[in-house]
């Protein structure tokens, strides 16, 4: 009876211990299956060699090392400015993302089929639910990051098609897209920004800025010109040196004839000159730079104030130093006198403004004038500069590729931007120089915005662009404003010099001019006296 037991209890101990040894190499070949698939996953063709299909396994894993090495092999060898061009290109961007959105949907199936290769039968549902989610979570570490890719390169390409020009300009240069600086020394870019909100009749931009860049070394000339610049000439090659051969002048209310009034009235007033042209107002206010300057135009970018809001609030905000409070919301009364403003941009050092605070920082004038808006708005763009990193391109790159997309109209050829994609990296990395066409400036030259010596204008320009110096009779400036050589010497110092990281040093304007206007445009340049000076101080 004993003997009987014994062997009972030795029959259960056999089989518990046979179960426990299952159960253990039930548990072992589920852990290798989890390892092997998790491998197979991150690196195809591993988890199939192991499954026992080893010639389908190797000859993924010969591809995969095939495409590693020509991709080293093209990060290695092609300049990353090369590199970097290619986003401007469209049909690289479509090739990019399509080959990527394959590449993603191939690498899943792969970790499928490596999955149900591996997976041992008989498992539960639960434990082939924790099988397909390695696959899940295995798989997003790469494969997600090649959908994402593939989002901004289809994002990029439709950027590209929505803000390139391929309408017909009188103004955009014949340029060989293959060798495009091989005869252009300097492009010159002309920066618009247009408000044409509530309370305004049409565009006009009060905010230009020419951007000068030696395209060789990618130093840049940055000129600020005053929106209230009268008697604007248009170079003689031009049809409108024909319409206007005295400069852009004529009857009526003086601010219907200032350059900020050249981009909507010009085309208004005269539009055969512009028949056919996709962006007439651009076409004329380039001429009008031109004439005032004294050198080509090639493109112009206007950027829709309204929508610089959104870009700034898309980058995140962007940081900088308010000096003083800045007013929002007001304008200048007839009085001369400044509205109750709605609020302010506080003062303080390092201050991270939103989109509407940056927007009021950069356009509010009253009290202060334009040369203290102008000199703000060149403290803004410093900023965005500074806020643009590779981090924050690509954690909001797709809000602002849609935002951008919105507020940008330009004429620069599709063909042109990976050329000028290139061209920007060699910008980040050199000098800045800084021009502001502001009251010191002109009182330097014994004249005025509202009646420049252009001819000296043009000399004094071409002198800081290109080193030269104009020739003049003995005893004459060579400005030809009577102004003696050391006086004009000294006068270079209007162009400020700012290193590379562009946060560069802004002219102090302490003065309220006569040429302060309403934020609706209805008092843009107004000749009316101020009552008193306005002591701005620092701008940022």
């Amino acid at each position: 009876m004993r003997h009987r037991v014994d062997n009972a209890r030795g029959g259960s101990g056999a089989r518990r211990s046979r179960l426990n040894s299952r159960r253990r190499q039930r548990n072992e070949r589920y852990g290798r299956f989890i390892g092997l698939t998790a491998l197979g996953t991150l690196l195809p063709g591993s988890g199939l060699v192991a499954a026992g299909r080893r010639r389908l396994g190797t000859f993924i894993l010969i591809l995969l090392g095939l495409a590693l090495v020509v991709a080293l092999a093209v990060v290695v060898l092609v300049p990353q400015s090369r590199l970097a061009s290619y986003a401007g290109d469209r049909q690289m961007m479509l090739l990019l993302g399509g080959g990527l959105a394959i590449l993603a949907a191939v690498w899943m199936l792969i970790a499928l089929g490596t999955h149900r290769s591996l997976e041992p039968d008989g498992l539960s549902p639960g434990r082939r639910f924790g099988g397909a989610l390695v696959v899940v979570l295995a798989a997003s570490l790469v494969v997600a990051p090649m959908a994402l890719g593939s989002r901004y390169a289809f994002t990029q390409r439709d950027l590209i098609g929505s803000i390139s020009s391929g309408g017909e300009s009188h103004t955009t240069p014949e340029i060989d897209e293959k060798d495009p600086w091989a005869d252009k020394p300097r492009l010159n870019v002309l920066f618009l920004g247009g408000d044409a909100g509530d309370g305004r009749e049409g565009l006009r931009p009060d905010t230009q800025i020419v951007a000068s860049i030696d395209t060789d070394t990618g130093e840049t000339t940055m000129i600020s010109l005053p929106r209230n610049l009268e008697n604007v000439p248009f170079p003689e090659d031009s049809p409108l040196h024909e319409v206007y051969p005295d400069g852009f002048q004529g009857p009526g209310d003086q601010l219907e004839w200032m350059l900020n009034a050249v981009y909507r009235n010009v085309p208004n007033a005269h539009p055969e000159v512009f028949k056919g042209v996709e962006h007439p107002g651009a076409d004329a206010n380039k001429w009008a730079v031109e004439g005032a300057l004294g050198i080509d135009i090639d493109y112009f970018m206007l950027v829709d104030l309204a929508g610089f809001e959104a870009v700034v609030d898309a980058l995140g905000g962007i940081t900088l130093d308010v000096p003083h409070d800045i007013p929002i919301g007001n304008k200048t009364l007839p009085n001369g006198e400044c509205s109750e403003p709605r609020g302010y941009v506080e003062a303080g050092e390092n201050r991270h403004l939103d989109g509407d605070e940056a927007l009021w920082f950069a356009r509010s004038r009253c009290p202060g004038d334009d040369y203290v808006r102008m000199a703000r708005q060149r403290c803004v763009m410093d900023a965005i500069v500074a806020q643009v990193k590779p981090t924050t391109l690509i954690s909001r790159y797709q809000k602002l590729a849609n935002t951008a997309g919105d507020i940008i109209t330009t004429d620069v050829p599709e063909g042109m931007f990976p050329a000028l994609i290139e061209l920007m990296l060699k910008v980040q990395n050199a000098s800045l120089e800084s021009l502001t066409l502001d009251r010191e400036f002109f009182e330097s030259m014994g004249t005025t915005s509202g009646d420049p010596d252009y001819d000296a204008l043009h000399e004094r320009v071409d002198e800081i662009l290109n080193g030269s110096s104009g020739q003049s009779s003995p005893g004459e400036s060579p400005t030809g404003s009577g102004e003696n050589t050391s006086e004009t010497d000294d006068t270079t110092e209007a162009a400020e010099r700012t290193s590379g990281d562009g946060a560069g040093t802004i002219t102090q304007v302490s003065e309220r001019t006569s040429d302060t206007g309403s934020e609706d445009g209805s008092g843009d340049g107004g000749e009316a006296e101020a009552d008193e000076p306005v002591d701005a101080g620092k701008v940022c």
